[in-house]
């Protein structure tokens, strides 16, 4: 495995903020998507619950109560890689999740775009 450039330095990759209008039913969501465990409430009156991954492995996931949920897509969205894609779609969307079918896919793809309960944009991509 390469080393990390030195510029780098600490410099990682900790948590993910999802916008929520319902914060409960959002990290119900990731917490069953994810395996993460139940959210710690944080913050001034509860504006945040914070999902942490059970193995220490993974970043944390940050719910952060909106007064509303942008219609465009985010120009920062959740990837989340598998070996078993339509598996995991198939279950991901009896948590609530929706897909979104008016996407423009190219014509070879391995990624399925799918929305939150809250509408935030995320894939699911196929990888060997």
């Amino acid at each position: 495995m390469n080393a990390r450039p030195a510029e780098i330095g600490d410099l990682r990759l900790a948590t993910i903020v999802v916008n929520a209008l319902d914060m409960d039913r959002a990290a119900d969501f990731w917490s069953a998507t994810l395996g993460y465990g139940r959210p710690d409430r944080i913050g001034p009156a509860d504006q945040f619950a914070k999902l942490t991954d059970p193995a220490g492995t993974g970043p944390a996931v940050l719910i952060q109560r909106a007064e509303t949920i942008p219609s465009d897509p985010a120009p920062v969205h959740i990837d989340l890689y598998t070996s078993k894609r339509d598996e995991h779609i198939d279950r991901i969307l009896a948590l609530g999740a929706t897909r979104v079918d008016d996407w423009n896919y190219p014509d070879e793809h391995g990624f399925i775009v799918l929305r939150d309960p809250e509408g935030n944009e995320f894939c699911v991509i196929q990888v060997d």
